[in-house]
């Protein structure tokens, strides 16, 4: 545990310090003015090259990312200040996979039902519209103004594919329901995008009484209370019925007990009143960078 931590902890320092450089290059006029655009360019590639040679050294374990992931790292360099959070890119429900299995299985879709009512969307049957009129391909409207294609035609459906997808779906749902409680977040603390392996070791309450709706409440909080990482089912002392359904895989999500990728996202923000994020995955093994995100760098 303390290893994972000292690893962390210096990954931080170098995503930071290369990510804040490399994003306040590209971007802001403020630190552009203060260096030569040669110094520029020869300080973020050797701090990103320094950041790429450090994660191909490191062989992280299933305990490092786990214990890691329950100390986001707040870090204080002189002029600037950040946070970084890792986890396992496992870590959330694939909401097209578990809306694939909606779209046939009444039982799938009042878990999700259930889930709205949970998180107290005050129109579950709109919000359900436009997520399944996106992941569809026509333009049939399950819901007035509930296929967004037919008023914003770059939007594509088919999938929801990534935060901005998502995203539109929230606002649209906001203009259209007047609920304004819905955020991108409340949504994301739950659902991904792309992998239908769910990591038990990561699961929220909400999480699983969504793949677990007839699990009793003890069950679900002890699962969850994650005081150690679980190898296998037989780790976790609930009663033998639960222990033998979780890893059965449930409205088209598989339960895992192992994650093969990293997930790092860092917030940070300068004295010069300037902020942004980075985000990314990694693999365990293969150290492949994949789905890196940048938010706008913003200066007030």
């Amino acid at each position: 545990m303390r290893r994972g931590i000292v690893l962390f902890i210096t990954l931080g320092i170098l995503l930071l310090l290369s990510s804040i450089i490399f994003l306040f290059l590209q971007q802001s006029g403020t630190l552009k003015k203060s260096v030569g655009s040669n110094i520029d360019v020869v300080q973020a590639n050797l701090l990103l090259s320094d950041m790429s040679g450090f994660l191909k050294l490191q062989n992280f374990t299933q305990d490092d990312v786990f214990y890691g992931s329950g100390i986001p790292v707040a870090l204080d360099l002189d002029r600037i200040s950040g946070t970084i959070a890792l986890s396992s890119a496992q870590s959330r429900i694939d909401i097209n996979a578990l809306l694939g299995e909606a779209k046939k299985s009444q039982k799938a879709l009042q878990a999700l039902l259930q889930w709205m009512d949970d998180i107290h969307v005050k129109d579950p049957s709109l919000l359900m519209a436009l997520m399944m009129d996106t992941l569809d391909s026509d333009l049939y409207e399950r819901a007035r103004g509930s296929e967004i294609r037919l008023q914003k035609p770059w939007f594509q459906n088919g999938t929801i594919a990534n935060s901005r997808a998502m995203e539109e779906i929230v606002s649209t749902y906001r203009t259209l329901s007047g609920d304004n409680d819905l955020t991108l977040q409340t949504v994301e603390e739950t659902f991904g995008y792309e992998d239908p392996r769910f990591d038990l070791n990561y699961a929220t309450i909400e999480q699983l009484r969504l793949l677990y709706p007839d699990f009793p409440s003890v069950v679900i909080e002890k699962i969850a209370s994650h005081e150690t990482r679980f190898a296998k089912p037989e780790d976790i002392a609930i009663d033998e019925t639960s222990r033998l359904q979780l890893p059965v895989p449930h409205f088209g999500i598989t339960p895992t007990f192992k994650s093969d990728t990293l997930a790092i996202h860092v917030k940070f923000s300068t004295t010069h009143e300037c902020s942004g994020a980075i985000a990314f995955w990694m693999g365990l093994k293969n150290k492949k960078i994949t789905h890196i995100s940048l938010s706008p760098v913003v200066c007030k």
